[in-house]
């Protein structure tokens, strides 16, 4: 134990100067750090109490105005929407469809009516010629 504490009476002045130094050297950055964290914790703090308080706002801007309930209601009515467009897009489709139909028929209907009527035109055209003619003397 003497040992020991010869020893340590023999350190301590060089322990003490080494420390010395480093808190020499190194204290005025540490006293600087320390001071730009306890800014920083402060800043810190003012934000999370800032969003804290806009936190609670959007909660009763929530629960004042239903906004869940709106956004349900509004993806209920997109999907109707989009649902009607594609039941528009078909019978869009479908109208499409039909006019070209109801033209081919009516074209083929005409061209059924003029062949008819073309027919007919033959069929009176032969009969006149079938049809007795006195004969003419000269």
């Amino acid at each position: 134990m003497a040992s020991k504490a010869a020893s340590s009476a023999s350190t301590s002045p060089a322990v003490s100067i080494c420390s010395q130094s480093v808190v020499n050297h190194y204290g005025v950055t540490f006293g600087c750090l320390g001071a730009t964290l306890d800014k920083l914790n402060t800043r810190q703090e003012i934000l999370t109490v800032a969003v804290q308080k806009e936190g609670e706002r959007l909660n009763e801007g929530r629960a004042k105005y239903g906004v869940d309930h709106m956004l349900t209601l509004t993806n209920i009515y997109r999907n109707k929407l989009v649902k009607v467009k594609e039941d528009m897009q078909i019978l869009t489709e479908r109208s499409a469809k039909l006019r070209k139909r109801a033209v081919r028929l009516q074209e083929e209907k005409q061209r059924e009516s003029m062949d008819r009527e073309a027919k007919r035109a033959k069929e009176r055209q032969r009969e006149k010629e079938l049809i007795a003619r006195p004969a003419t003397e000269d």
